[in-house]
């Protein structure tokens, strides 16, 4: 069967000029010279020129055409009322690595509630005005989680507004316990009884059932997945495809995504098993900072948690999460988390992400990095690959070496 090869082109990434629908369709050309695109994936700023020319009567070398919509971050209108709020009572402060390494980026990693009725309300609203302007063949639905490790221990580990109050409790699960479980810092009591040697696929597999913790993490993928539910239903209502964007499996969990529950909502899906890029959802980034946020919240040292890591997870040593921070996530780690993917969506096709993309000191994709992620992706079952996550910024050298290995 052939790989399905969808791509990518960010509206959020870079500076949107005169030009944008210009320069935008050169690079979809110089890509597709090389390699076949079935899909197009565009946002998820809203630019009307360029949703125009990519939805309209523009000359196409791509067969389906997809909205990229934030759910729950950088939606117009939204308020910093309807941020998240952590359990010390903090708002969503984001991630500020973009700024630091100056790049014309309009995307802040702050995120409303999902179990906000206003924040609902107008992220619904406006994902279908949108549908109901362009003539887009899908949706392409990202950011409908918590916010991530990369945003640090406590944003992590939200939301204890008063609307996740309320609907916790209507759920059988008291927020204040969680709070005191973060505040005194002993999840001893959280963990499995020890496996006797046998290693666990991920840290969300640790987690005794019925726990506080275990509790909280369900909680919260109910809330993304009904929401999520109330957006693919507004989305088939008007006879459009819904795809998701997805951490990684072994991350998913502690952001709110479970892909059980998301797969029955999604034509296809795909996991950010990205390995190389210092952002978010890329699992060099996000891996070892799950661990040092686990690290703050138990009031452990970061090298004690490494070595746990070693001995209580399936495909690490005591280098790995060193070479992680140092240079990419080895492809066996990578081509475990897309298997994992593929397993747990079944029927739903799984097309990975595949990082082609040069941003200075955020990522650095080289040819041998292309064909290595290219195995790793066939050998782990997936269907196809989007190319991630900006057509805009295409290495020349990385894009022939995906033809040649396609």
């Amino acid at each position: 069967m052939r790989w399905i090869v969808g791509a990518q082109l960010s509206s959020s990434h870079s500076a949107v000029g005169g030009k944008i629908v210009d320069d935008a369709f050169a690079a979809i050309a110089r890509v597709a010279a090389t390699v076949r695109l079935d899909m197009l994936i565009v946002g998820a700023k809203e630019v009307q020129p360029l949703f125009d020319a990519v939805t309209g009567q523009h000359d196409h070398s791509f067969a389906e055409q997809y909205l990229w919509y934030n759910l729950l971050s950088d939606v117009p209108g939204t308020s910093p009322d309807e941020l998240v709020v952590n359990w010390r009572g903090e708002r969503s402060r984001g991630w500020g690595g973009w700024t630091e390494n100056s790049l014309d980026v309009e995307e802040t990693f702050r995120f409303v509630c999902p179990n906000n009725p206003d924040a609902r309300r107008k992220t619904i609203q406006h994902l279908c005005e949108l549908l109901d302007r362009y003539a887009f063949d899908g949706v392409f639905l990202d950011k409908m989680r918590f916010p991530s490790p990369a945003n640090g221990a406590d944003e992590m580990l939200s939301c204890f507004c008063p609307h996740c109050r309320r609907a916790a409790r209507q759920s059988g699960l008291d927020l204040d316990a969680v709070v005191d479980l973060f505040r005194v810092g002993d999840f001893a009591g959280e963990l499995m009884p020890d496996t006797g040697g046998a290693k666990r696929l991920w840290v969300s597999d640790l987690l005794a059932p019925g726990s506080i913790l275990a509790q909280f993490l369900r909680f919260r993928c109910d809330s993304v997945t009904d929401l999520v539910a109330e957006a693919a239903a507004e989305i088939r209502k008007r006879g459009r495809k819904v795809a998701l964007d997805l951490f990684s499996p072994g991350l998913a969990p502690f952001v709110g995504q479970d892909y059980v529950t998301l797969a029955p909502l999604a034509d296809w899906v795909k996991p950010m098993t990205y390995r190389l890029a210092k952002g978010p959802a890329s699992l060099r980034l996000e891996i070892p900072a799950l661990v040092e946020n686990i690290a703050s919240l138990t009031r452990t040292e970061a090298s004690v948690l490494d070595g746990w890591c070693a001995d209580h997870l399936t495909g690490f040593d005591p280098t790995t999460l060193s070479i992680m921070r140092e240079s990419a996530v080895p492809f066996s780690i990578m081509a475990r988390e897309i298997a994992d993917a593929v397993e747990k969506l079944e029927p739903v096709p799984v097309y990975f992400g595949l990082e082609l993309v040069r941003y200075p000191g955020v990522i650095e994709v080289k040819p041998a990095d292309v064909s290595g992620m290219v195995e790793a992706g066939r050998g782990a079952g997936a269907a196809g690959a989007i190319l991630c996550w900006d057509l805009m910024h295409v290495p020349q050298d990385g894009l022939q070496a995906l033809g040649e290995v396609l």
